[in-house]
């Protein structure tokens, strides 16, 4: 199948880093595929570094100038379908596959309402809850729509340094006795680490040694600045460490004690997935498609948005529990592998684009 698979995010974050490993899969089954990006995005440069075709466009819809080289191209090279992820990407392939005469199918990481969706030939929700999302908000036919839940590329995660806990540990000034709370995303509001913070100071009163690792881009400045402040209200903030934006996370997750979401909305995080395939306890809200790939008291806990003693109380409950944080997290080790990595999902994907383009 002829393909082209495009994205407009220029940096890493969980949508691009699915969309590479979509291409490569889609790639490796004997599918020409072509990977458009932005100019200089991250994703492009590790398409090429694994041999996949690429082409950078800025995605502009007006004036047509991009619009008519990506349908030249789509007519040249005879592709049969479209493949999209994120709003501009989704907004560019629905009038693309006008011009061009190719059915675009759109991959939902998002709840957005915007008209695209309504456009294409077919979309992807990466999450029960976000394919019920669009059919309720985007009036978006329930034919027209069908899940594949994210998922996660094990190679990836693999560390081969049998080591890397204590040095990592080291690196950050951490102690083998302290207990390690990574959360993993971008810091803005919708991830909700301001109300993990604000659970933090009924844990250490019991447990002082808890550290809470802040992995991920501050956007908006003001929410990281207000997270600060609110650290330093409620007298925590030495038991909180800004990380930053992370290349290692792999090495990060082994490092790490419990890997916690406070989430208030969130479709199906792929760093969730990624640290319950590195059989860490998971604590999380039950926000969007969470429930989808965890069960309270099966592969994690699960608590409320927005509810900060609801979160220290879980936490309280880890801590004290080593032998049920194990069993949880073998659990979730064990789900994963079952239903959540990229060979099997990339097939269910690699269906429904035949599908439309056959439909076509």
């Amino acid at each position: 199948m002829r393909i082209l698979e495009i994205v407009s995010g220029v940096t890493a974050c969980g949508a691009t880093v699915h969309t590479l490993q979509i291409a490569r899969e889609l790639h490796r089954r004997g599918n020409a595929l072509t990977l458009m990006g932005k100019p200089g995005a991250w994703v492009i440069q590790q398409a090429q570094q694994a041999g996949v075709p690429t082409l950078e466009s800025r995605m502009k819809r007006l004036p047509l100038r991009d619009l008519k080289a990506a349908a030249q191209f789509v007519r040249e090279n005879r592709i049969e379908v479209l493949l999209a992820h994120m709003s501009s990407a989704n907004n560019f392939a629905v009038w693309l596959s006008r011009l061009a005469k190719a059915p675009a199918v759109l991959r939902a990481h998002a709840h957005t309402v915007h008209f695209h969706w309504r456009m294409a030939d077919h979309i992807i929700a990466v999450s029960e809850q976000t394919r019920l999302y669009h059919i309720r908000r985007n009036f978006v036919p329930p034919s027209r729509i069908s899940t594949v839940h994210g998922f996660v590329d094990p190679a990836r995660l693999i560390v081969p340094d049998k080591g890397v806990r204590q040095a990592v540990r080291a690196e950050l000034g951490l102690s083998p006795a302290d207990f390690v709370v990574g959360v993993i995303g971008n810091i803005i509001p919708r991830k909700g680490q301001i109300y993990l913070v604000r659970a933090l100071p009924q844990v250490i009163a019991r447990h002082p040694n808890v550290r809470v690792l802040l992995v991920g881009v501050v956007h908006p400045p003001r929410y990281g600045e207000q997270v600060r402040r609110e650290a330093e209200r409620l007298g925590v903030a030495s038991n909180v460490l800004w990380l930053g934006e992370r290349k290692d996370v792999p090495r990060l997750l082994q490092a790490i004690d419990v890997y916690a979401l406070p989430t208030l909305s969130d479709m199906l995080p792929m760093a969730m997935l990624e640290a319950m395939w590195a059989q860490l306890p998971i604590l999380a809200t039950t926000a969007g498609g969470i429930p989808e790939a965890i069960t309270n008291g099966v592969e994690g806990w699960l608590v409320p948005p927005k509810d900060p003693d609801a979160l220290a109380h879980a936490l309280i409950e880890i801590i004290e529990n080593p032998d049920e944080r194990t069993r949880r997290a073998q659990n979730a080790h064990q789900r994963v592998n079952e239903s959540f990595t990229v060979q099997p999902q990339v097939a269910k994907i690699e269906a429904i684009l035949q599908q439309a383009a056959y439909a076509r």
